[in-house]
């Protein structure tokens, strides 16, 4: 019997690096590079720098089975960040041409991840220029203003959305992801602590859940069906006063109802203190992993045959991925940090040395963007090239 467990947990192992099809989608494995912002792009243009485009090359060809873009703004008043990608003008198509010829190069599909900033935006790109949100006022964790959304604006949000989807389609991505996470705009839309309009985008669950539909229908208008379409959700806001678990879930209920083809499971907010960070510190091999794990398990009960949920945050050994997939709480496994890492993590896996993630969950990688491109300081050989504090 014990033999027998054994040999089941090792199937269950090697079943991740099987190839994967839920049409439109089709990986050759179940494991995912998350969303990661690199600052690898120009400030002025967006356009992606070329060691940003070798980096995503670099996770591609150490095994990554699907790759999702760093968030990509869709308007000059959405850029979230400096050095941001942007996908806001057609100039930006060939970004993502380059993009897919080397991420599919080996094999690995391309998901672009869209994204407006609403009020969550550095305060050097509000100096001169109008900062939005739903309801106007101060971000939080923001010392800027922000003008309230009108209904013209509103429609030009949604238009933009669509016009990026469209633009990564032309480019020859794989899909998209919409950015519904993390304290950006559409997590301002969904907050009531920051939503305060009072027309038909504020006030109860279903006004303040509206504008992610209306992005759905605007992308899938743009797109047709044969092109991937996933909402990455925070599942609580993570504020004593902002929106949790249950309007998480029954956003991401609805928009499988909807026609979405998969919901990005993560939770928290960049305003939410270390507790209730999307990133958050010290997961290590074991019990501390897969802290959205129970979130994505209801998720997945309500989703089709034909559509994915994918969990992200805090993965990081094969035993308990394998369970994750094995036990139904999802369907892909996304990681962000550890690619940061080791961008060759699953060729070491395939290669059999399964020993976890060397990523020990310290989030140094996010200071190194004052360097240049993002990187692990702590594992990453500097001769490389891709990190050098000097």
């Amino acid at each position: 019997m014990k033999g027998q467990l054994q040999m089941d947990k090792a199937e269950a192992i090697h079943s991740l690096f099987y190839k994967f099809e839920r049409p439109p989608f089709k990986a050759k494995n179940r494991f995912i590079r998350s969303a990661t912002w690199l600052g690898g792009a120009d400030d002025k243009t967006g356009e992606l720098s070329p060691a940003e485009i070798k980096r995503h090359s670099e996770i591609a060809a150490g095994g990554a089975g699907t790759l999702i873009t760093g968030l990509a703004y869709i308007s000059n008043e959405g850029k979230s960040f400096n050095r941001e990608w942007g996908l806001h003008s057609d100039e930006r198509i060939n970004d993502v041409a380059m993009l897919s010829e080397e991420v599919h190069k080996f094999d690995s599909r391309l998901i672009v991840q869209l994204c407006h900033s609403g009020g969550q935006r550095d305060a050097s790109l509000a100096e001169g220029t109008v900062s939005f949100s739903p309801s106007g006022g101060i971000h939080p964790m923001r010392d800027f203003g922000t003008c309230p959304l009108s209904s013209h604006d509103i429609k030009k949000v949604i238009a933009d959305f669509g016009a990026a989807a469209l633009r990564a389609k032309r480019g020859g991505a794989d899909g998209v992801e919409i950015h519904g996470g993390h304290g950006f705009l559409l997590t301002q839309f969904l907050s009531p602590s920051i939503n305060k309009r009072d027309d038909r985008y504020g006030g109860p669950f279903e006004n303040r859940s509206r504008i992610f539909h209306e992005i759905l229908d605007e992308v899938r208008a743009a797109v047709g069906d044969d092109f991937s379409i996933w909402f990455k959700i925070s599942m609580a806001e993570g504020t004593e006063k902002g929106y949790g678990p249950e309007e998480g879930k029954a956003l991401s209920v609805a928009l499988l109802k909807s026609g979405a083809d998969g919901i990005d499971v993560s939770s928290g907010t960049s305003y939410a203190g270390a507790l209730n960070s999307p990133s958050i510190l010290g997961v290590s091999a074991g019990e501390s992993e897969a802290p959205f794990r129970e979130y994505s398990k209801e998720i997945k009960k309500h989703a089709s045959e034909k559509q994915l949920v994918i969990l992200t945050g805090g993965l990081r050994s094969l035993p308990v991925m394998a369970g994750l997939i094995e036990d139904g709480t999802c369907d892909l496994l996304a990681l962000s940090r550890p690619f940061i890492a080791e961008p060759d993590l699953i060729n070491r896996w395939i290669e059999e040395d399964s020993r976890p993630t060397a990523c020990i969950s310290c989030n140094a990688c996010f200071k190194t963007a004052k360097f240049g491109l993002v990187d692990c300081p702590i594992l990453r050989d500097r001769n490389e090239g891709n990190w050098d504090p000097l």
